[in-house]
């Protein structure tokens, strides 16, 4: 509506200027036509009511006037159109009246007497000619402002009417009719929703085998102690009720340390935490380590590879990423077993690459296994002491500091878990 009303005043001011300049052309020719006439036959008496004839001497004394006495008249000789005809043999002027509503248009000619001829005729101003179309340019404003209110309100209403279909059922953006330049708008729109819903889920999902996990052992020693408070329990089995209550107790905290991790990995704080680290040194000590561990279940660990890697990842988060995968490696293999662990650099890229003989991951399970609290052989898992975090954690490492990991495995022959990040100068 501004636009259309700006346009309507703008275009009226300029159409009234260009009316003005045709009249303006057009009334000085008539009074040039006029004045040539009356020059030649001297006929004043049969002009039009409205032009006004003077007959001014050389020296700018008025001689005739078709409208006043000329002997009362004064001098004419400063008259802008008088001094350009006696100049230039003709002149014209426009003066302005007192009202402004008009103007007066004067048209002189030099006769072959030496006198000027001088024609004058009364017109209206610009001003006059404006004024006079603010009514009906009033009248087109109102009307085109209720047209805009109607014509905006229906496009509006069209316009608009496909992003609401497409908010009122997010789940089927794709089919809904919706504009073409909108579709990587919607794309985005939709991938973030399901993102949305898939943490919603994984939250909730996380929550309640948070809860599951804990209650295990909670159970386990509120029961254990139950038994030993009651007095009813021999004496033989205080040992075996307290070493299953200390199971219990280092179950516990182990998985309480697991969602702490995964906790702290989730904060916004994490990026100072990533300083350039020596992964091949980390790697070794923590095979170091994990040596006893491996020798108590029958398995045989050894460290291959070059003796510095530099990756920006954090001495913290290194060591938590290398125990876990090798901790893993260790605990589902099976007696007599390998892992092989190494850290080498090839083609501007640090891999840490852990491999087993163990028990291997069906095909059907291994797109699963970074989730939290997933587990293959649930059985199996807890009876050897996993959380289900382990791999949850080292793919949040992963992520944080933008390594990418694969995996290659087959039930029962191993399992072999690659991790590569960009070197660091």
């Amino acid at each position: 509506m501004g636009i259309a009303i700006f346009s309507i005043v703008v275009t009226t001011l300029i159409m009234t200027g260009i009316f003005y300049i045709h009249l303006k052309t057009q009334v000085f020719s008539d009074l040039k036509v006029i004045a040539e006439l009356l020059s030649e036959n001297k006929e004043y008496d049969k002009l039009p009511e409205d032009t006004r004839v003077t007959v001014i001497d050389n020296d700018g004394a008025v001689i005739f006037d078709s409208m006043a006495e000329a002997g009362i008249m004064e001098n004419h000789l400063d008259r802008p159109e008088v001094k350009e005809a006696l100049a230039k043999g003709r002149g014209q002027s426009i003066r302005k009246s007192d009202t402004l509503s008009e103007n007066i248009f004067y048209y002189a000619v030099k006769m072959e007497s030496g006198q000027v001829l001088r024609v004058g005729k009364k017109s209206a101003s610009v001003a006059w000619f404006f004024i006079s179309v603010i009514p009906i340019t009033v009248v087109v404003i109102l009307i085109l402002v209720i047209i805009c209110v109607m014509v905006s309100r229906y496009l509006t209403s069209e316009i608009v009417a496909p992003i609401e279909r497409m908010v009122e059922d997010m789940e089927h953006v794709d089919e809904n009719e919706i504009y073409e330049e909108l579709i990587p708008f919607t794309k985005k729109i939709r991938s973030q929703h399901e993102e949305i819903l898939f943490a919603a889920n994984m939250r909730q999902e996380f929550t309640a085998n948070i809860s599951h996990e804990l209650k295990t052992p909670l159970t386990a020693i509120s029961g254990y102690a139950e038994l030993m408070e009651t007095g009813v329990v021999k004496e033989t089995d205080i040992k075996h009720f307290s070493h299953e209550i200390g199971k219990s107790s280092d179950r516990l905290l182990i998985l309480i340390n697991d969602i702490i991790k995964l906790s702290e990995l989730d904060g916004e704080n994490n990026e100072e935490l990533l300083e350039i680290v020596d992964l091949a040194e980390v790697t070794r000590g923590t095979v170091e380590m994990l040596s006893i561990n491996a020798a108590k279940m029958n398995v045989k660990i050894s460290y291959h590879g070059c003796n510095t890697a530099w990756i920006r990842i954090g001495n913290e988060l290194a060591e938590e990423l290398a125990y876990n995968l090798i901790e893993n490696a260790i605990r589902y293999n099976k007696p007599g077993g390998i892992v092989k662990v190494s850290v080498h650099v090839e083609k501007n890229k640090v891999a840490l690459v852990v491999a087993d003989t163990g028990i291997g991951i069906p095909k059907e399970h291994q797109e699963r296994i970074f989730e939290r609290f997933y587990r293959v052989d649930k059985g199996r898992s807890k009876q050897l002491g996993g959380t289900g975090l382990g791999l949850s954690i080292v793919k949040h490492i992963c992520n944080l500091t933008r390594g990418i990991i694969s995996l290659e495995s087959n039930a029962g022959e191993g399992t072999t878990i690659k991790i590569e990040w960009d070197v660091v100068d």
